[in-house]
């Protein structure tokens, strides 16, 4: 299974709207991997993680079949990562969707009551899951999800792991350095990640919580490998960009690939 990096950049995506600073005026002008769109991820043809304002754009830029999606897991409701007026357009009407298909939305509290303003499950064909930190749930394909308390400006922001009989995943953007419920359950459910994609928003600039910078970001690294979390050879990334810090996609290559850490860009694939 492979997992599809669709979007790597903040809530401002690069270039930014409006903005004039020297990244998004190369991004603008050069293209390549300095372009971001909002971050989102694919895993395998039947699970998403996040649906922000890009969603339309992935789908079209990577030939995603969505109606192919059994899971959408939410991380928070920050309108970047979710934007639940796109799986409105699951209704008759809007779209041919199969009478069989049913997708299940699997977030927190505050994530399924805004789903509830925007859908009927009946008419939008969709389940809502709520879940918890500590809560384990089945996905489509085998695959476990299990929920982890984020530190981040959202009240409930959650980050999740992603394990099967073949693979185990860690996605942790939107959160500075992780509770210690969150290690303590990384610990206690005695993961060995073959892959970790972990939030960098600031780059190489620490700014304390919500989000990690360099130096929080190269910790949290340091305590998986500590505590035994990591498998041999697991592929490490760093992902979730603003553009405020003003490192273009070779700049961020320079500070983390010495550390053994690759640098997220839309449309990176990662075999598991």
């Amino acid at each position: 299974m492979k997992l599809l990096i669709c979007g790597s950049a903040a809530a401002e995506g690069v270039p930014g709207l409006f903005c004039t600073c020297p990244l998004c005026l190369k991004a603008l002008s050069e293209g390549g991997k300095d372009v971001r769109s909002r971050t989102a991820y694919q895993l395998g043809d039947t699970i998403r993680i996040d649906c922000g304002p890009d969603m339309f754009y992935h789908m079209v830029k990577y030939r995603l079949r969505l109606d192919l999606l059994e899971d959408l897991v939410i991380t928070h409701n920050h309108r970047d990562h979710f934007y639940p007026e796109d799986i409105d357009n699951r209704k008759r009407g809007m779209s041919k969707v199969p009478a069989e298909s049913l997708l299940r939305i699997t977030g927190s509290r505050t994530v399924i009551e805004d789903c509830k303003k925007f859908m009927e499950p009946e008419q939008n064909k969709v389940v809502f899951r709520i879940v918890e930190p500590g809560d384990k749930v089945m996905l489509s394909n085998g695959v476990e999800l299990t929920v982890f308390k984020a530190d981040h400006s959202a009240p409930d922001a959650q980050f999740f792991a992603f394990r099967n009989e073949k693979f185990s995943l860690l996605i942790a953007n939107d959160t500075g350095w992780f509770p210690d419920e969150s290690w303590d359950l990384i610990k206690k459910e005695n993961f060995k990640f073959d892959a970790v994609v972990a939030d960098c928003c600031f780059q190489h600039i620490d700014k304390g919580s919500g989000h990690m910078g360099g130096e929080t970001f190269l910790r949290v690294f340091e305590e998986l490998r500590k505590s035994g979390s990591l498998a041999d050879g697991a592929v490490l990334v760093a992902n979730h960009f603003s553009h405020n810090p003003g490192m273009s996609h070779e700049d961020m290559c320079k500070f983390f690939n010495p550390h053994g850490i690759e640098v997220g860009f839309d449309g990176m694939e990662i075999e598991l």
